[in-house]
């Protein structure tokens, strides 16, 4: 996006309300504790100030803040086309605040030129879950698969189990296939049985680092059947070594609320059967 200087982005902000109403109106919903409603526009007529070290305080605030009525000012600030410390510091504000009319200027920074805000942008519209406009971050995720750039295509990885897509499972499993390793660990929050298992057939032709993090998540599932994690348990077993034992040890360690007397006693016994590394 066109950078305009910071003078001329400071006379485009002042054209606006200073308070955008919202369709939410007072703010503070969804659970959130009531924000001071000065302190709020206080915040908001800071994005205005002349100096980037104030208006970066007042997106800060506004993060903080979280609330719905300072997503129309931070949306005019990012239209602005500020400079990048800004543009970062606004995109993650917006997610902060995860107000789903902030879903379209999010989806337009999925598309930017630099692969930080592109990143920044994916973290943010990930955060935003409302059933108005699931369908839309969902799209932008599993475009964002497709990224040009590797840390954005895991960024999206991660994002999608986070804003539980399972009808991205397919995509994961290419996107892991093409090398893209945090596609396991989603694989890993929204699979099923079937997706275990699909998993566990990458087991030596692929780095285990890779496919442990997705085993993992599939242990730690309340929603995950008991004999299924048995069977990721036997699968370990038969690479048995250190990084396994590790693995299993660091699980006992810090089991999951409600772990089976089942799954445990089997990665006990597999964590005893396998010698320490020397």
């Amino acid at each position: 996006m066109r950078l305009l200087s910071f003078g001329i982005l400071i006379g485009l902000l002042a054209t606006g309300p200073a308070l955008a109403q919202g369709r939410r109106g007072g703010g503070g919903g969804g659970g959130r504790p009531a924000v001071d409603r000065a302190a709020l526009e206080a915040a908001i007529e800071e994005l205005k100030a002349p100096d980037m070290a104030t208006v970066l305080g007042a997106i800060t605030k506004l993060a903080e803040f979280a609330d719905p009525r300072a997503t129309a000012p931070l949306t005019r600030l990012l239209r602005a086309g500020p400079p990048d410390e800004l543009t970062h510091a606004a995109i993650q504000a917006l997610g902060a605040i995860s107000d789903p009319e902030s879903v379209d200027v999010l989806i337009e920074y999925t598309r930017h030129r630099r692969p930080r805000v592109r990143r920044l942008a994916v973290q943010s519209i990930a955060q935003i879950r409302d059933p108005r406009v699931n369908d839309k971050v969902n799209e932008a995720l599993r475009n964002a698969l497709r990224d040009s750039n590797d840390r954005v295509r895991g960024v999206a990885a991660i994002a999608i189990g986070e804003h539980g897509d399972r009808g991205a499972i397919d995509l994961l499993f290419l996107a892991f296939e093409r090398n893209v390793p945090e596609a396991a660990v989603s694989i890993g929050k929204l699979g099923g049985v079937a997706e275990a298992e699909r998993l566990a057939g990458f087991l030596g032709r692929r780095q285990l680092s890779e496919i442990l993090p997705g085993f993992d998540e599939f242990l730690r599932r309340s929603d995950f059947p008991d004999d299924a994690k048995v069977n990721i348990i036997h699968k370990l077993e038969e690479i048995a070594g250190p990084d396994v034992k590790r693995f299993l040890t660091n699980f006992l360690a810090s089991p999951p609320p409600g772990l089976s007397q089942k799954v445990r006693e089997e990665a006990q016994r597999v964590v005893r059967i396998i010698p320490d590394a020397i």
